[in-house]
């Protein structure tokens, strides 16, 4: 019987990872899968020794404080290499945790299959030649990714975006608006603070000021909170006031709410490529530690936080910095708002982004390569 094993270290590796096995064990019903993720790889039936919720940190400071409890994941699924040996170990994007995993798995002459390439081409540039060294098959999500790594030496791959399979809306607008209890008349804007508890604490007290300050002026607005499925109304009643901001909570229809809305306030991260493959005008927010920011700005030099414009090469979407205010963000707010000639063009790159991206299939593809490889 072959063993996989399945490193996740974050609610989107559990997507592609999850989706990946849930095709590869219908060829394969036999194949023993375990190692780290969420609902989706839980649900294939792959034996979790860790969830993503315990390995989810984003930014520098944020990892320092938590260094101590990755070191010992770490350390342990290490050990269940050496138990379980599988036959190849599938690392789902997670870099700086899955790259180290690779060397140990490397040592043992086991497999290394890397899913969703870390993004080297866009930061990092120096990381591809540990990458080619350490992993055997790189799958990327990016056409254009191809030639990047293959220029290295790599064996690369890439079977289209998967988001291109699951990101679409599943009701028309009025259907939606109805369901919601919205109000058809008025602009609705999308707020999406992330999934992580720490995303969340960061950056909605920012947006639901932004809703505060935008609904006490102008009566033809209204906001949207799709929760996030990891995401309960306990963890962010803290945080939110419905009476005075007027955001309507919308649950498990995050597609629809963004589809359906006029703009969208995201969080960097992959809620901006799911909001501009529904082609949604959307301005990406970050407010990271003031150490993440100044390290990023000035050490690594990242020109772009938002995965549309930094797969586009270029500004495609308005980012907002980090020292961002609430009155700043609904003046920008307004301005694509009532600016056509802005919003058209905005769209009309994000038509243009959403083509660049490949084909539909990209699980089953990806699900069968693998297959081949075990």
């Amino acid at each position: 019987m072959s063993k996989l094993m399945v490193i996740a270290g974050e609610a989107s590796g559990d997507l592609h990872g999850g989706n990946v096995i849930k095709r590869l064990k219908k060829m394969r019903p036999e194949l023993d899968v375990f190692g780290t993720g969420g609902d989706i790889l839980a649900g294939t039936g792959a034996r979790l020794f860790y969830r993503v919720e315990d390995l989810a940190v984003i930014g520098f400071s944020e990892v320092l404080k938590v260094y101590r409890h990755i070191k010992a994941v770490f350390d342990e699924m290490v050990i269940k290499l050496d138990e379980e040996k599988p036959d190849a170990v599938l690392l789902v994007d997670y870099p700086a945790f899955n790259l180290k995993f690779a060397a140990e798995a490397k040592k043992r002459g086991i497999r290394v299959i890397f899913y969703v390439a870390p993004q080297v081409w866009a930061w990092k540039k120096n990381r591809i030649h540990k990458i080619k060294a350490l992993v055997d098959e790189l799958i990327v999500l990016f056409p254009f990714e191809v030639e990047f790594f293959r220029k290295e030496g790599m064996e690369t791959h890439c079977y289209g975006h998967p988001l291109l399979d699951i990101v679409k809306p599943t009701q028309e607008r009025g259907e939606f608006y109805k369901k919601w209890d919205l109000d058809p008349t008025k602009k609705t804007v999308s707020i999406l603070p992330g999934s992580r508890k720490n995303e969340i604490a960061r950056h909605l007290p920012l947006l639901t000021d932004t809703a505060r300050h935008m609904v006490r002026d102008r009566n033809d607005i209204q906001f949207v909170y799709p929760l996030a499925p990891t995401v309960s109304r306990e963890t962010i009643a803290p945080l939110i006031n419905a009476d005075d901001t007027d955001i309507f909570l919308v649950e498990n229809d995050t597609y629809n709410a963004v589809a359906h809305s006029d703009i969208a306030l995201v969080t960097s991260g992959t809620a901006t490529l799911e909001t501009a493959i529904l082609q949604t005008p959307l301005i990406v927010i970050y407010k990271s530690s003031l150490t993440t920011y100044l390290i990023g700005k000035y050490l690594l030099r990242i020109k772009a936080i938002g995965l549309p414009n930094i797969v586009a090469g270029k500004e495609i979407v308005p980012e907002d910095p980090h020292f961002t205010s609430p009155i700043r963000m609904a003046e920008r707010v307004t301005y694509y708002l009532e600016n056509e000639a802005a919003n058209r063009e905005i769209r009309q790159n994000l038509a243009d982004l959403k083509g660049q991206l490949g084909y539909p299939g990209a699980y089953q593809k990806t699900a069968t390569f693998i297959d081949s490889l075990l």
